[in-house]
């Protein structure tokens, strides 16, 4: 595996010092480089893992225009990332923990497509931070993972409220999004699997967050909706891997 790693991050420095080409440019050519870059990157890494990525429900994303847009994932893997950007082929941020901040060659990229670290020792921190992003989301979408960590066994973990109440201040349209497999493909990887690893994204119907009150009750209904949705992908993933 460790080699994988290595190939995606010389990547990621190859493509750094084309971005220090575009960067004097103007905001739409650097937004334009950062997308196609992202999404080439997303390939990158799962063609460098094998993983055979299958998406399913398209038909669910919203268009940019309107409301923000909050993708609301489970998470299992370090390949959720590059499984997300490829299936909504934009920029993306990331809500991260701040630990990740200290890598400076992925915390520069982490930074320039949007993303939010959050220190989860520090609650009122924390939380600051989640009011100042939901306040400054705009045409690009975020990804959540609100189970706050990546399961080490591929079952799903409680949902956190912090980033529900985020998708809420900013009147979001909140997308439930589903992760199979991905474990499989990266961390419990195991030596002579057949290949490639398939693995399977699922997009669900959005739930608008306009209007909803700052308060636990509207939190609570977001978290109830992508539990649910959760479910259902659960359950028809492990019906298909049967």
């Amino acid at each position: 595996m460790i080699w994988r790693v290595i190939k995606i991050l010389f990547r990621m420095l190859r493509v750094l010092f084309q971005y220090i080409w575009v960067a004097p440019k103007s905001s739409e050519v650097k937004e334009r480089f950062l997308r196609g870059a992202f999404v080439d990157w997303s390939r990158y890494a799962l063609k460098t893992f094998n993983a055979g990525l299958t998406v399913l429900g398209r038909e669910h994303l919203p268009p940019p225009e309107g409301p923000p847009r909050i993708f609301m994932s489970n998470h299992q893997s370090q390949l959720d990332i590059p499984s997300l950007v490829f299936s909504i082929q934009e920029t993306v941020g990331f809500v991260a923990k701040k630990e990740l901040s200290r890598f400076p060659l992925l915390s520069f990229w982490m930074r320039q497509v949007g993303c939010v670290f959050i220190d989860r020792s520090d609650k009122s921190g924390a939380r600051k931070s989640l009011e100042n992003a939901a306040a400054k989301i705009g045409r690009n979408p975020m990804v959540i993972f609100p189970e706050g960590t990546r399961s080490k066994t591929g079952q799903l973990l409680p949902l956190k409220l912090g980033g529900l109440r985020m998708a809420v201040l900013a009147g979001a349209r909140i997308i439930p999004v589903h992760i199979h497999n991905t474990r499989k493909a990266c961390e419990a990887r195991t030596a002579g699997a057949p290949e490639p690893i398939p693995i399977s994204l699922r997009f669900f119907p959005p739930m608008d967050a306009h209007g909803l009150k700052d308060e636990k009750a509207s939190w609570i209904k977001a978290r109830d909706y992508v539990e649910e949705c959760w479910r259902i992908g659960e359950r028809d993933s492990q019906a298909l891997s049967a």
